[in-house]
């Protein structure tokens, strides 16, 4: 059984690093989790909080996927904290952040000279292989505008979208083009990179070189700068080396998953350098999108498909890029174990239990209609300005099930529930993501009742009836 058990994780692990992408994995995943799937549960060892939240709303639909695909059916995914990945993550971040200031100049004066930049020397990411739609049109003229002026019409470009998107994609693509056309200083490093480093130096008496080599550069990529959340001293770090960048003509170009004003525990001062340059979002692509991307994916791959089987697949993977490339690699992968050609049966065949398609997203209406109804108000109510417990509580819960479950952006939820200021939803999701991390019970009064639920419990609750 216990084989059974090892057999089953190896191949849902190879199946989710395959959906999520290498970068992602390593970033996230290589050395911070252990998975181990059994026979009636999936449990997932993370090396602290932060990683386990961040995991939980960004991959466990690639992770139930994955497991879905190989065991055959739905198992429940427990994630909880092991302390000896944070003490080997730890270390071997550090290790590996103190070799890399070694390799900087060991004079703080000495000047930094244009070298091979961190961006793969293999130009994988380009802008001529970026397929543009509505979904990310405006990314796409912006990453034109850096390479044409960086640092000139705006500063920073911050790109956001959810995983698989494209960002990175984007980034890449900006700083290949940047190194190869002007032979500009160029660097790419994640925010946990940049945050190890200055821990290095700082430990290792290298701060001065440090930061010479970072404030001196042409162009600054930085992503996943989400990670600099809760980092006050990094944070302090960073914006040091921003003010140095700003109105001398280089860029600083930041990649997210989420918008500025949504990352948590980052400083005002922070946020509003961030928005001050220009804010670009990626959304999931479109139908005639996701065909495009079809198409150029199996190009690149040296194969044509037929519009019966793009159609199909398109119609039925309804996430990310990276979803559609994990849909299409499963189906060359089928033609060719199978030695049959690729028809719409094949795919069809293939998809099947791979990637679900996506839910319908629900609308704010449904929502709030919902959370009145379980804690016995009126949608008025919610929409109100009252200060009352029970109405305050199913104005906030409305808040964050509308932010999770809906395409819409905060100031978007704000002026559907009456009117209200965009902080305050972000106030009231800084809130319950509080209430969750510490399992929190939320009690209230229902027609003279007490009812008491965790915030987990009551979420996942009101998810279910507004689902039905």
């Amino acid at each position: 059984m216990a084989l059974l058990h090892d057999t089953a994780t190896e191949h849902v692990t190879s199946d989710l690093q395959a959906a999520v992408g290498p970068e992602r994995w390593r970033v996230w995943f290589d050395g911070s989790t252990d998975i181990r799937v059994e026979s009636d549960r999936v449990t997932v060892g993370v090396a602290n909080l932060f990683i386990s939240d961040y995991l939980k709303s960004h991959f466990t639909k690639h992770l139930a996927a994955a497991v879905r695909a190989r065991v055959g059916r739905d198992l429940p995914i427990t994630w909880h904290v092991q302390p000896d990945l944070f003490q080997k993550r730890r270390a071997a971040n550090l290790a590996d952040e103190a070799e890399a200031m070694d390799q900087l100049p060991d004079s703080a004066g000495q000047e930094t000279k244009p070298a091979p930049s961190s961006p793969p020397a293999a130009p994988r990411f380009t802008l001529d292989n970026f397929v543009v739609g509505p979904c990310n049109q405006m990314a796409y003229a912006a990453a034109r505008s850096a390479i044409t002026a960086p640092g000139k019409d705006f500063h920073p470009l911050f790109i956001h979208g959810g995983c698989g998107l494209g960002k990175t994609h984007l980034l890449y693509a900006i700083l290949h083009a940047l190194e190869t056309r002007s032979r500009l200083r160029v660097v790419c490093l994640s925010a946990e990179q940049f945050t190890n480093r200055y821990l290095a130096g700082v430990r290792t008496g290298r701060l001065d070189a440090f930061r010479h080599h970072y404030r001196h550069l042409d162009v600054l990529a930085i992503d996943d700068v989400h990670f600099l959340g809760g980092k006050p001293a990094t944070q302090e770090e960073f914006l040091h080396t921003f003010d140095e960048f700003e109105g001398s003509g280089r860029l600083i170009i930041l990649a997210s998953d989420a918008h500025p004003t949504e990352i948590q525990a980052v400083q005002h001062r922070l946020i509003s350098r961030w928005v001050s340059g220009l804010v670009v979002h990626l959304s999931a692509p479109d139908v005639q999108t996701r065909r495009h991307i079809l198409h150029t994916k199996a190009r690149e791959m040296g194969r044509t498909l037929s519009d019966d089987v793009v159609h199909l697949v398109a119609d039925r993977v309804q996430g990310s890029v990276r979803d559609l490339e994990g849909a299409l690699t499963r189906i060359l992968a089928y033609a060719a174990l199978l030695k049959q050609p690729v028809t719409p049966m094949l795919a069809r065949q293939a998809v099947e239990g791979f990637i679900v398609t996506r839910r319908p997203r629900a609308g704010v209406r449904e929502i709030e209609t919902t959370v009145a109804d379980f804690f016995g108000v009126t949608i008025e109510d919610i929409h109100s300005s009252r200060k009352a417990r029970l109405i305050s509580l199913a104005r906030q819960v409305t808040m964050v099930l509308a932010r999770e479950m809906t395409d819409l952006s905060l100031a978007e939820i704000a002026r559907l529930l009456g009117g209200k200021n965009h902080t305050t939803v972000l106030a009231a999701c800084r809130k319950w993501r509080r209430l969750l991390q510490e399992g929190t019970e939320i009690a209230w009064t229902d027609k003279s009742d007490r009812r008491a639920l965790s915030a987990e419990a009551l979420l996942a609750h009101l998810r279910e009836r507004i689902r039905r």
